[in-house]
């Protein structure tokens, strides 16, 4: 088990929750983007509704700007006419990965901080993805999630002005891990996403210093 050390200083209303209300609603709608995808599969069997919303660096750079936020949530269920495994790993592996973090994640960031720095950090991710060239394609939330992690890693060093060796670690085991020895992994959405993480984590944290809250 991870100690946070000195990260955890904000406890949101948590009831008799194991996981926040923030934690639970992103989960959910990770899953539910599994969902999108079976629907929109359903609505238009020839899959174009579904393409349309999952990231195509070419159509990217184009103009379907809209894709860098829609791939962050709808993944596909059926592709190509046939089960697609991927997709569901992709979806189950984040949204349990949320579900995980939701300790130390629940405990540096307010919900808003922590809605808004999963999105910048998705996207960012998911801009930096548009260097492997235009044929790639790509979906997942995993950016973003690699952004709320590295994000604690510098809120720590602003806040208390040390290295948490532990937490850099576990955060580099799992970033090389799931990154580099799993197939068909954007690996440019993990990096992007943690590079963006780590800038606002930072902010955050010296917000809070400098606020003394």
């Amino acid at each position: 088990m991870l100690r946070a050390g000195n990260v955890k200083v904000h406890d949101p209303e948590r009831g008799d929750d194991l996981v926040s209300v923030q934690g639970q609603r992103l989960a959910a709608l990770i899953v539910g983007g599994l969902v999108i995808g079976f629907v929109l599969v359903l609505i238009d069997p020839s899959e174009f509704l579904l393409v349309a919303l999952l990231q195509e660096n070419g159509a990217v750079l184009q103009g379907a700007v809209w894709q860098l936020f829609t791939s962050i949530i709808v993944a596909p269920l059926i592709f190509q006419g046939t089960f697609y495994w991927g997709g569901v790993l992709d979806v189950v592996f984040n949204a349990i990965a949320v579900v995980f973090l939701d300790g130390l994640t629940s405990g540096v960031y307010t919900p808003r901080q922590y809605y808004a720095t999963f999105l910048i950090t998705a996207v960012v991710g998911n801009l930096v993805s548009l260097l492997a060239g235009p044929n790639q394609a790509s979906f997942g939330a995993s950016g973003g999630i690699f952004g709320l992690v590295a994000g604690l890693v510098t809120y720590d060093y602003a806040v208390n002005r040390r290295v948490s060796v532990q937490l850099v670690v576990w955060f580099l085991v799992v970033f090389i891990y799931s990154s580099f020895t799993l197939g068909n992994v954007n690996w440019m959405a993990h990096a992007g996403g943690a590079i963006a993480g780590f800038v606002i984590g930072y902010v955050i944290g010296r917000d809070k210093q400098e606020l003394g809250y």
